[in-house]
């Protein structure tokens, strides 16, 4: 019995992140980051994430949110809007090592 309870102290703690919860978002018509109505210039399909990484059930990083994410987006393309916006999530999970992420995509305006 002895030699089971650390093994199942790591199976339990693996298995914990596995329950998270995350907000999402689905044909959102547009996302401003500013008040200037003027039409921008069109960059494109544009992707933003934040990750959350844990090793042994243990999280080495912050928890993702959509804000980061969403943030992520718009600082690699400097945009002041997006449009068509949905998000996502994605997991790895191989073996002692999990990566869990909020994935935001649209059409992103300068």
């Amino acid at each position: 019995m002895k030699r089971l309870l650390p093994f199942g102290c790591v199976l339990v703690c693996a298995a914990l992140p596995a329950c998270t919860h995350y907000d999402y978002a689905k044909d959102v018509k547009m996302i401003s980051f500013d008040h200037d109505l003027s039409p921008g210039r069109g960059v494109g399909p544009v992707r933003g994430e934040s990750c959350q990484e844990s090793f042994l059930g243990i999280p080495t990083s912050e928890e993702p949110t959509l804000d980061q994410a969403v943030a992520d987006a718009r600082a690699q393309n400097r945009l002041r809007y997006m449009n068509d916006v949905a998000t996502d999530h994605t997991d790895l999970e191989v073996i002692f090592f999990a990566r869990r992420c909020i994935v935001v995509t649209g059409t992103g305006f300068q």
